[in-house]
């Protein structure tokens, strides 16, 4: 009978905290397995894609960031930390409607017929 236990639990959770090294030297699979970032994308279809494609942005923010907190002599935050923060959300509603997968229509109703005299 096989078993349902995960063989690597006690590798990548154990004593040396093997998976958060691994995060810290790959940035992207941080990114991609953070769970704000993904409760981000789930909210709708557009967010998902603008999620998805953000990389770049948001990691480039934080390497501003790392280096504004060292110039000024604090302890720089971890990326994983700086994810923690949702820099999606300030950056998402930054975008124009069209950006956003809205239109127009949403607060500009048309008014094609106002009367018929």
């Amino acid at each position: 009978m096989a078993s349902n236990a995960n063989p690597y639990v006690d590798f990548l959770g154990g004593k040396g905290d093997w998976g958060g090294l691994l995060l810290e030297q790959m940035p992207e699979a941080t990114y991609r397995s953070s769970p704000t970032g993904t409760a981000f994308g789930q909210r709708s279809p557009a967010q998902q894609r603008f999620f998805q494609n953000a990389y770049q942005n948001v990691y480039s923010d934080y390497v501003g960031e790392l280096g504004r907190s060292l110039r000024a002599g604090k302890t720089p935050t971890s990326f994983n930390q700086y994810l923690e923060t949702n820099p999606w959300t300030k950056r998402y509603s930054a975008l124009p409607q069209a950006a956003r997968g809205r239109t127009g229509g949403y607060s500009n109703p048309r008014t094609r017929f106002l009367y018929n005299f």
